[in-house]
């Protein structure tokens, strides 16, 4: 079951049909991904996902966004969020899918609270357990959206562990290099 209890949402046709892959065992293992985020020499960076069937999708992207999918990766890969950004592009989604008119109608609920989780802690809303908890029911109540679940304080830590990894390395990547990364991640020990 995924952290915020719920799921839902319409899914594109070309989606794989299972978000869990089961091993002879009937452990459930998350999909994994590799994100390239390559930096550009024109400051334009490009985002690549390569899926575990080698089949990719990519995009340039603003130069915002590294830190955006970034704190993506973090949140998904700390709560084990697989119907979110990145979770579903390991599905069979492209990165154009989410620009597409109408996609927030299709999104699955995950997706909509793993945004909101990362809009507050990219806004530094998000200082604690309780300030997020206040700021995901505000706006399911502006919304008239379920309300997520609330991110215990352990979990807020290690995604600003993680968050803070990713974002370091992303730093130290030179123009012209790219930075992979396999999803999900472990976060750093405290």
């Amino acid at each position: 079951m995924c952290w915020w209890g719920g799921g839902g949402g319409s899914r594109f046709p070309r989606m794989a049909p299972k978000r869990t892959v089961l091993h002879g065992d009937l452990t459930p293992v998350r999909r994994t991904l590799r994100i390239e985020l390559k930096r550009t020499s024109d400051g334009r960076p490009s985002l690549a996902c390569v899926r575990v069937d080698g089949t990719r999708t990519w995009a340039r992207v603003h130069p915002f966004l590294p830190t955006h999918d970034l704190t993506h990766c973090a949140v998904e890969s700390v709560l084990g969020v697989d119907d979110a950004f990145f979770g579903l592009i390991a599905q069979g989604w492209d990165i154009d899918d989410f620009a597409s008119a109408g996609v927030v109608k299709r999104l699955p609920a995950a997706a909509l609270c793993v945004e909101q989780v990362v809009g507050h802690i990219e806004r530094a809303i998000a200082v604690d357990a309780e300030a997020l908890a206040e700021a995901l029911a505000l706006e399911a109540a502006r919304t008239g959206r379920a309300p997520c679940q609330a991110v215990r304080d352990d979990q807020l830590a290690a995604i600003g562990r993680l968050q803070g990894a990713l974002l370091e390395a992303w730093r130290a990547t030179p123009p012209g290099e790219t930075l992979r990364i396999t999803f999900p991640v472990a976060p750093p020990p405290p």
